[in-house]
């Protein structure tokens, strides 16, 4: 599905594995324990609200290899995620991943369509339709959410879903994410993207796996839950970064994507959003992302397409298509595309008893245990204001104290917003 032309080429440090100790293992070795601690780190702070504990001793690892640019794009893995847990979005996007290649730009003859239009006609011509994400950057999930009702018209049923734990049997029953779902869907946008996926009616499927052939256990639980029970069988599958890869010229391991094709006899629609995100520093972006945003002036996320209608991929042959997001705009400290289209509240500071720092979450009335609509750390009193959104009908707001413990509940409707 991709333009067969000579694209620029790009280090590809965005081949992380989901789980941070398998990728950090051969990068950030000069103390092992301390990868189980920084993980830990991101799998407890859900269990107990101890968010502002987590990202201050992830920072105190961070300082403690300061002058090490590599140990530190692995701490900022979990720190970012942290960080993208608590709403805190401009902070999620404001540390390296890698330092981009200046490459070749071949923009100039491509035109910019609709993300969203284009990839559902490209889904008309497969069964699989495979989208991944940075997993600090919130933003990638609502790339998903707009797509279900879209391909939900073409016939997808299933939404395969890799950060979710197999523990909770009852997640197609109950409709939502709980803290025990998975990791990554404590944060309210990927909660929110399950939720919008039930309400349409897909079968969520958890089929991660561990170990040496995490990619074709994967690909087996994938198959043994959709296509093995009907053969046509359509299913989106939403990952992290490189399990999208249908072919790995980099080295001989073999991704997600392509043991799906192996299995299934299926050729997937692989689409990227992680090689030409957006930064708070420009020296941590692909250069080629500033030129598309200049040249296009996007206000959706886009594609990039040739006079034949072809997608254009930064990795030809690898994925098909890359998605490009405008940058992010701010209201009121949230960003716009967060916020908008919802009932707002603002932060007032007796939520917090006017100590920081602390965590306001925003949960709805009739689902107590279900992750929060909004969540949101205040470091210090704000000096502006700050809002949060709010869900139709009841809700209750919660305030946390820095050691997770809680301080404030109050009922409020959507309509005080």
């Amino acid at each position: 599905m991709c333009i067969n032309n000579k694209l620029f080429s790009i280090r590809n440090f965005y081949l992380l594995a989901s789980v941070f100790l398998v990728f950090t293992s051969n990068v950030y070795a000069k103390d092992p324990s301390e990868l189980g601690f920084l993980y830990k780190q991101v799998i407890d702070a859900p269990k107990n609200n101890s968010y502002n504990d987590a990202i201050s001793k992830v920072i105190e690892v961070n300082d403690k290899y300061k002058g090490d640019q590599q140990s530190r794009f692995t701490i900022n893995q979990p720190l970012t995620t942290l960080y993208s847990y608590v709403g805190q979005y401009e902070k999620a996007i404001s540390f390296p991943t890698d330092v981009p290649l200046i490459s070749e730009d071949l923009i100039e003859n491509l035109s910019a369509i609709s993300a969203v239009d284009k990839i559902q006609a490209m889904s008309e011509e497969t069964k699989i339709v495979m989208i991944n994400e940075a997993h600090h950057i919130a933003l990638h999930r609502t790339l998903t959410a707009s797509l279900l009702q879209k391909l939900w018209s073409s016939g997808y049923r299933y939404l395969a879903i890799e950060t979710l734990s197999k523990r909770d049997v009852d997640i197609n029953i109950r409709g939502y994410a709980i803290e025990r779902s998975g990791t990554y869907s404590n944060e309210p946008v990927y909660a929110e993207m399950i939720r919008t996926a039930k309400k349409l009616g897909y079968q969520i499927i958890a089929y991660d796996d561990s170990g040496s052939e995490r990619e074709k256990k994967a690909a087996e639980n994938i198959f043994n839950a959709t296509f093995s029970i009907n053969t046509n069988a359509k299913v989106i599958v939403h990952c992290g970064y490189s399990h999208i890869l249908e072919k790995n010229i980099k080295d001989k391991r073999i991704w997600l994507a392509n043991e799906l094709a192996n299995l299934t006899g299926i050729n997937p629609l692989t689409i990227s959003q992680t090689n030409l995100m957006e930064s708070k520093t420009l020296e941590f972006e692909n250069p080629i992302y500033n030129k598309i945003l200049k040249k296009f002036n996007p206000k959706i996320p886009i594609v990039l397409t040739d006079n034949l209608g072809l997608v254009w991929s930064t990795m030809p042959g690898q994925h098909d298509v890359d998605v490009i997001w405008p940058r992010t705009t701010y209201t009121n400290t949230r960003p716009d595309w967060y916020i908008q289209n919802y009932d707002l509240i603002a932060f007032e500071g007796r939520w917090c008893r006017n100590k920081y720092p602390c965590i306001i979450e925003i949960r709805r009335g009739n689902e107590l245990n279900a992750i929060p609509f909004d969540r949101l750390r205040i470091e210090v009193e704000p000096n502006e204001n700050v809002v949060l959104r709010l869900p139709l009908h009841e809700s209750i707001i919660f305030g946390f104290n820095e050691h997770g413990e809680k301080v404030f509940e109050e009922k409020i409707n959507a309509s005080k917003g």
